[in-house]
């Protein structure tokens, strides 16, 4: 968030990895090895510095390490791991014990990952001869749901729970990969470990030629045998067209939609393109409520929503944040701000709401917020919420209102692991402790099998469907 330039490399690595980090500023990227040395062995001498390069890396970039984890708990992990080095590593290996701290990070903006060329999926697929055949959804306590076919296509197993992969008790596997998964909350990483979940199976348990799968499904148990898949996951993922993330619909005489599936697009001004045109037809269709749907955007830039958006909507002054903590990193030192300064400051730019805006919306908004709503999304949805632009509707709870941005990125020397640190964090407008997680106003279930459940739960509350 708060950012205007994403780097090409940044956006590729999210697309596998993480929820959308579009705030990379001024970021470390380098390029990862080629898929031929994925095999090579570092020694333990070798890690060890990667370690240690891991460490440095943390200090000289996070502002707070206390804003989401426990400096105790990542001390002790990072000296477990130092201890666990005494034989050479593949980088696959090394990420297994290191993917370890993801969870004590507790952000979603904070990871250790695989080096870039082991997160493609499509080389994985060809090295590996198939990947894991079901898109899934997964529950904390690692219970998987089928969702579709890899690749999207739908299946008639879609919402059936999966008992066991090869053998393997499904909830095992699922809570073994979700201990490596970073992530806001519980709730968080299992959500953002389901778009993830064939390469992440794939890294700890290997790339079988078929999965014997048993399935529970309408009280019955169902024995199934599939192939590996040739098919990469697309659930979750960004998508590649505009049109996929975003569109406008009218959904009946008095209710509009608009999906907003990210909030980073090469070309801004396509966006603004899009809005305009979406709030004339509003206009034009008499609508007296609008959703806006980003339960799928993980983030981008806040100069999206900002100048957009919001002049359809804002009919008060409003800023992004009440305050926010950064760590000064080398790249933007300067004689007064000296690298490793950690600086508390308040956001003093307030925006100014466009009330003569011909085309300015002023009947209730709705947004829908959801599994993966992230980042600049998450400003966008404060700022909804504390200026009372909107109500925000969905499932629960799942990420932190005051996150984390300006994301960095580095790659270990030896291993080429891939390391995302965010240097500051920003407080919602009104405050608010970093606890605080983003609440919707109203509380309705969301069906992970069928997204369009929450939309006509939204029409039938206004008696509009």
């Amino acid at each position: 968030m708060f950012a205007k330039n994403v780097t090409i490399s940044a956006l590729l690595f999210s697309v596998w990895l993480l929820p959308l980090v579009g705030q990379a500023d001024s970021a470390t990227v380098k390029t990862g090895s080629p898929t031929a040395l994925q095999d090579q062995k570092f020694s333990p001498a070798q890690l060890k510095a990667d370690l240690q390069s891991l460490r440095t890396f943390i200090k000289d970039t996070h502002p707070d390490v206390g804003h989401s984890a426990s400096a105790a708990e990542l001390e002790r992990a990072f000296l477990q791991i130092e201890a666990s080095l005494e034989k050479p590593l593949t980088a696959n290996e090394f990420w297994l014990q290191t993917a370890k701290l993801n969870p004590l990070f507790n952000d979603a903006h904070w990871s250790v990952n695989l080096p870039q060329d082991q997160t493609d999926m499509q080389q994985q697929i060809k090295k590996n001869g198939g990947v894991f055949p079901l898109e899934v959804h997964i529950r904390p306590d690692g219970e998987l749901t089928v969702l579709a076919l890899a690749g999207g296509a739908d299946t008639p197993w879609r919402g059936a729970t999966i008992q066991s992969v090869n053998a393997v008790p499904a909830a095992v596997i699922g809570r073994q990969l979700l201990a490596l998964r970073h992530g806001d909350s519980p709730i968080n990483r299992a959500n953002l470990l389901g778009p993830a979940f064939q390469l992440y199976y794939a890294k700890v348990f290997g790339s079988p030629a078929e999965f014997k799968l048993q399935l529970t499904q309408h009280d019955k148990t169902i024995e199934v045998t599939l192939p590996a898949s040739q098919q990469a996951a697309v659930l979750g993922k960004d998508g590649k067209n505009f049109s996929d993330n975003f569109s406008y619909q009218s959904l009946n005489a008095d209710t509009a939609y608009l999906k907003l599936g990210t909030f980073y697009w090469p070309d801004e001004q396509k966006i603004g393109a899009f809005t305009k045109d979406a709030f004339s037809k509003i206009q034009q269709s008499g609508a007296k409520t609008l959703i806006i749907d980003v339960r799928e955007n993980r983030g981008g830039n806040d100069s999206v929503w900002i100048e957009q958006l919001l002049p359809y909507l804002a009919d008060q002054p409003f800023r992004v944040g009440s305050h926010n903590k950064k760590k000064v990193i080398a790249s933007r030192a300067s004689a007064t701000e000296p690298a490793g300064l950690v600086i508390d400051s308040e956001f003093k730019t307030w925006y100014q709401p466009q009330l003569d805006n011909p085309l300015r919306f002023t009947g209730k908004v709705i947004v829908l917020t959801g599994r993966r709503t992230y980042s600049s999304a998450v400003q966008f949805c404060n700022v909804m919420q504390d200026f009372a632009f909107a109500t925000l509707v969905g499932e629960g709870s799942y990420v932190r209102s005051r996150s984390t941005g300006g994301v960095q990125f580095f790659t270990l020397p030896h291993s080429k692991l891939d390391i995302v640190v965010p240097r500051f964090w920003a407080a919602r407008p009104k405050g608010g402790f970093t606890e605080q997680l983003l609440t919707p106003d109203l509380l309705l279930p969301d069906d992970v099998t069928a997204s369009n459940t929450l939309i006509q739960a939204v029409l039938a509350r206004s008696g509009a469907r």
